[in-house]
């Protein structure tokens, strides 16, 4: 199931700040990716890419009054690079880096899933929009901006993060989820039997 699905990719290049900047935009411009979502020990960092180069959440949204995580090398748990046409995900095992590409395919079924994201409010600042829940104080700036608000900043319809989770099965039939990858961001509710 995986082989259909994956193909590895090669990290050998990746050896500093410069050159994981440099894989992620190519991997951006290779498979027309446009989103990234990263785990770092500091925090979840957003990205996106435009005319394939990476902009984060932390150069929109600046310190002293923000304090997003700076995506850095050193600190880089995953990462994943999206969109419709696939999804990249990088990883550290110990002190190796290793990657795969997820795909769809029309022969493996798939459920799609909105996921809903934290956030009420909404201030939009480029090509990002802060998200915050009420008085909560926590806070993240999401690369999208396809997001109504209404008078008081709060958001219409909230965010939401495109899945598809892909279903395998074994001899016996028994379905299970195999695999999930990030399709998009959205503002649209979740569809009703969708297929």
């Amino acid at each position: 199931m995986s082989e259909v699905l994956c193909q590895k990719l090669s990290v050998d290049g990746i050896v500093d700040q410069g050159t994981l900047t440099s894989w992620l935009e190519e991997q951006a411009r290779n498979w027309k990716l446009n989103y990234l979502l990263a785990h770092a020990e500091d925090g979840v960092i957003w990205g996106r890419f435009d005319n394939y180069r990476l902009t984060t959440a932390e150069k929109v949204f600046h310190q002293p009054e923000f304090n997003f995580p700076t995506l850095r090398i050193l600190t880089l748990q995953q990462c994943r690079v999206f969109g419709q046409n696939g999804e990249v995900l990088l990883w550290r095992t110990g002190e190796t880096w290793r990657s795969r590409l997820i795909q769809d395919n029309p022969e493996v079924d798939k459920i799609p899933e909105r996921q809903i994201l934290w956030g009420t409010h909404g201030e939009k600042r480029g090509n990002f929009t802060l998200l915050w829940d009420g008085s909560q104080g926590l806070k993240h700036a999401v690369p999208f901006t396809d997001i109504a608000l209404d008078e008081r900043n709060r958001l219409i319809n909230r965010v939401r993060l495109m899945v598809h989770h892909f279903i395998d099965y074994d001899d016996s039939g028994v379905a299970r989820i195999h695999l999930s990858r990030i399709v998009d961001l959205t503002t649209e509710k979740e569809l009703i039997n969708a297929p």
